[in-house]
Order: structure tokens, then sequence, then C-alpha cells
């Protein structure tokens, strides 16, 4: 287990929380941008989907799928610290994400996040986050965010 302080570890669980809670409001992608360095990675490509490279890619991929979604529903647990040295620090989590699509379709994925994060005067942002599915992947995925 990684030695870190308690504010730092709950710190990097809020961040990675918050973006739950952003990427199901399904309306607000400045607020989800806001939890992101400028020059953030975003790689789902172990789960078929794209990698992106900073605000603008992020932003691209989010516009489209928050068009394409009536709903979202992500549960995040498991909270895993495996790198921090003070100024950054990286963890992982098990995440559930629901969605159903404006079209009907519906998608469940078993997945876990990591994300890597440095640590500024306002709280922890994210500097790259990526994810690999822990269980098979639906074919909806790739139908909905594809």
């Amino acid at each position: 287990m990684i030695a870190i302080p308690l504010e730092d570890r709950i710190g990097l669980q809020d961040l990675m929380t918050a973006y739950c809670y952003a990427v199901d409001k399904l309306d607000d992608v400045a607020g989800l941008l806001s939890l992101f360095t400028p020059d953030a990675v975003l790689d789902f490509t172990a789960i078929g989907l794209p990698l992106m490279h900073g605000h603008g890619e992020i932003k691209a991929f989010f516009d489209r799928v928050f068009a394409d979604m009536s709903h979202h529903s992500h549960y995040i647990s498991n909270f895993r610290p495996i790198r921090y040295d003070g100024a950054s620090g990286a963890m992982t989590a098990y995440v559930v994400g629901l969605g159903r699509a404006k079209d009907g379709n519906t998608v469940e994925v078993n997945v876990q996040y990591t994300f890597d994060a440095v640590k500024t005067g306002s709280g922890w942002l994210c500097t790259r986050y990526s994810m690999f599915a822990m269980m098979p992947l639906p074919g909806s995925l790739a139908e909905i965010h594809g």
C-alpha cells in the first residue's frame, strides 16, 4: 500500500467522484473540463474508444456523448492509491457505469479507472485518465460512444 496523507487520499478520491458526478449530469462539459489540466490525456483505447489530448479533444468527445445520452449513472468504489510524491499522485477505482442513449440503446460497463493527478493550490487536477474493462464489454458501448 502506498503511504499517502489522508487529506491527499481524500482529495484524489474526491476528484474521481467529481468526475462521475460531472459525467452523470450530461449537461456541463465546462464543469467536467475543470477537473483536468489543459493538456490532460484521456486514454479510452483499452475499451475501444479514443485517445484524447487536451481540452479541445476531450470537449468534442463529451459534447457528442452528452448529446446522445438521456441518462448516465456511475458508481465508484475500491479506491486505491498507486503512486504519490506530495506534488502528484495516481489512484485507481472500480466503476460500474450505466447509460441509456436517446435512441433507447443501453450500456453497462464494469471498469477500472486510473487517474494520474497533480496537486494545485485549489486541489487536485487530473493529468491522465485511463480505464480498462474488468468484465467483457457490451457491443452497445461502441454503438453509443464510438
